[in-house]
């Protein structure tokens, strides 16, 4: 039995993931008596401002982390990722428990080996990479072969080695697309959050109704085709107004035309989470019009961003969302197709909802932590 826990992020870059990695981390150290947090300063500093420093077992060790937006960058990251991962796995004691709060593919196959050969007790954590198993996306021989295995009855994982998934709905979709062998190894926690005290509200009473898209917005992933079908569908209501917040990888003139407005410089850069959160709290609703396959294996940070600012949602049904909206119906309202929340949307006057938001969170919190102790009981990890 552990009470130690060696938290790794070795791969975060600015605000990426920093909601999930605070909560993680927090509920970590709630779980057991000390944590070991590897990561970079800037991360560190991001990570304890969410948190508020309320941790008081979580001991900091620096770990280096090198990102450039290029090609040859992208090598060198993935590259130093593998290095600083084994260097964690070599410095750690069979008795640890070691979280790796995201998985670089790249360092996937010497993490098996470094875990078999070391005798050692590791989770790996996986995000959106995992939707590369059913769809086509150009990655290095490196990536692929790291994905490979997870399907192929061929592959045995360690004894000491089990794989994390964000939700109940991922844990039971990822059946369909891993190994048998692999998919006995899946554990599963629900994103969680910070209560936190205040959360600021900047409501612009002009009479205009702000519905925002929240996270990044690229054209592959779906949601920009039925946003700007959405914004179609609304030209005529003069007191809507669609904003997307976040980094914006489009022509900012072309959403503009279609009457989506955009936070300044968005589209140059990613915007820190001070600005972010003065933009969600301009919003009335939030909005997610993600295509009904994208969460079937990933989860949704914007969500819980949406319900940690106490903004009402308005979404496109998808397993995820389903599995979240099931446990807590106050948080919004969810819709078959975009006629049906246009619907809604044009007959809005003002979001008056009664909802105890503290309460929810509290709960989700409380759930999370519960849940994965459990999980963690089972495979004799705590």
């Amino acid at each position: 039995m552990s009470n130690k826990l060696i938290y790794v992020d070795n791969s975060t870059i600015g605000s990426v993931h920093e909601l999930f990695n605070a909560t993680s981390l927090k509920m970590f150290s709630e779980i057991y008596d000390e944590v070991i947090y590897y990561t970079s300063r800037s991360v560190k500093k991001n990570t304890f401002r969410i948190i508020q420093n309320k941790t008081i077992n979580v001991r900091y060790k620096f770990l280096p982390i090198i990102h450039w937006d290029d090609k040859g960058g992208y090598f060198l990251s993935s590259f130093f990722s593998m290095l600083t991962s084994c260097y964690v796995i070599f410095k750690s004691s069979k008795k640890d428990i070691i979280f790796f709060n995201y998985t670089v593919l790249w360092a996937f196959p010497a993490i098996n080996i470094l875990t078999k050969i070391l005798n050692r007790k590791i989770i790996l954590m996986f995000h959106g990479e995992l939707e590369y198993l059913y769809k086509p996306f150009p990655l290095n021989s490196v990536s692929k072969k790291a994905l490979e295995k997870l399907k192929s009855e061929k592959f045995t994982p360690p004894k000491g080695m089990y794989f994390c998934v964000l939700g109940e709905s991922i844990k039971r979709n990822i059946a369909t697309y891993v190994s048998t062998k692999v998919n006995k190894k899946i554990i599963s926690f629900e994103h969680s959050l910070i209560n936190t005290e205040q959360i600021k509200l900047n409501k612009v009473n002009d009479g205009i109704i702000r519905i925002g898209c929240i996270g990044e917005l690229r054209k592959e992933k779906g949601i920009l085709e039925n946003i700007l079908k959405i914004s179609n569908l609304l030209k005529l209501k003069q007191n809507i107004k669609l904003l997307c917040i976040g980094r914006v990888y489009y022509d900012k003139n072309i959403l503009n035309q279609e009457g989506i407005e955009i936070v300044s410089d968005s589209d140059t850069r990613s915007l820190t989470r001070t600005e972010m959160d003065n933009a969600i709290s301009k919003l009335d609703y939030i909005l997610f019009v993600n295509p009904e396959d994208s969460y079937k294996l990933r989860a949704s940070g914007a969500l819980y961003d949406a319900i940690d600012n106490e903004k009402p949602i308005l979404s496109l049904k998808n397993d995820y969302f389903n599995e979240i909206f099931t446990q807590n119906k106050d948080i919004g309202h969810l819709f078959e197709n975009e006629k049906e929340l246009v619907k809604f949307i044009n007959n809005i006057d003002y979001s008056n909802l009664n909802v105890d938001y503290k309460m929810i969170k509290q709960n989700l919190i409380t759930k999370s932590r519960l849940k994965f102790k459990k999980e963690l009981e089972k495979i004799d990890f705590i």
